[in-house]
């Protein structure tokens, strides 16, 4: 998953001596955002299990799962993304908030299932997969055109630093990820179609 910069908090700048040292020292957050503290990090593990331990009691305490359960919120806003024959139905991600956070700590991913990110403008930024456990499949487009694909894997460890930067093969305004594999047959210049259906 991306780094920090002031864009957007899911990119990670190729040149960037502070968030590289605030890696180093632990301090900084997923994608490089300002530096989270113990506490910050504290709360934010306690919103997890609490989001998590209601999802279970939901779930047993009506005998059904709906199907954002095991791929993210189910009420989510979806767009419906198509490149050569494929259709992923993509979470949005167009916030600084939502595309910091990603697909991380995701343990399932449903063919057809993804995320995209909407940058509102062009970027050269690379992603990482700092505490994203799913190995995953990134599609960058602009202007309706696909500009690179890369297939990304988890980045075990606590050291954001030492994870691999997927960039892309040029300025992009979106970036789509999917589960592994997903843009395998996909190549650069192959028109994508983004819309909601």
């Amino acid at each position: 998953m991306p780094r920090w910069d002031q864009s957007s908090p899911r990119t990670r700048p190729r040149t960037s001596a502070r968030s590289a040292r605030l890696a180093r020292e632990g301090r900084a957050g997923r994608a490089g955002r300002s530096p989270d503290g113990p506490s910050r990090l504290r709360a934010r593990a306690a919103h997890a299990l609490v989001t998590a331990g209601t999802a279970v009691f939901v779930v047993a305490c009506d005998g059904t799962a709906s199907s954002g359960d095991a791929a993210g919120p189910a009420a989510e806003p979806t767009i419906t993304v198509r490149v050569r024959g494929l259709t992923v139905e993509a979470e949005v991600a167009d916030s600084d908030a939502e595309r910091s956070e990603g697909l991380m700590f995701r343990t399932h991913l449903p063919p057809g299932r993804g995320m995209i990110f909407d940058f509102g403008g062009e970027t050269t930024s690379g992603f990482y997969m700092y505490r994203t456990v799913l190995p995953l499949s990134i599609m960058f487009v602009r202007d309706g055109r696909v500009v690179g694909v890369r297939e990304m894997t988890p980045c075990p460890g606590d050291d954001p630093s030492a994870c691999p930067v997927y960039y892309p093969d040029g300025v992009y305004t979106h970036a789509v990820e999917a589960p592994a594999h997903t843009f395998a047959g996909v190549v650069v210049g192959d028109p994508v179609a983004m819309g909601s259906d």
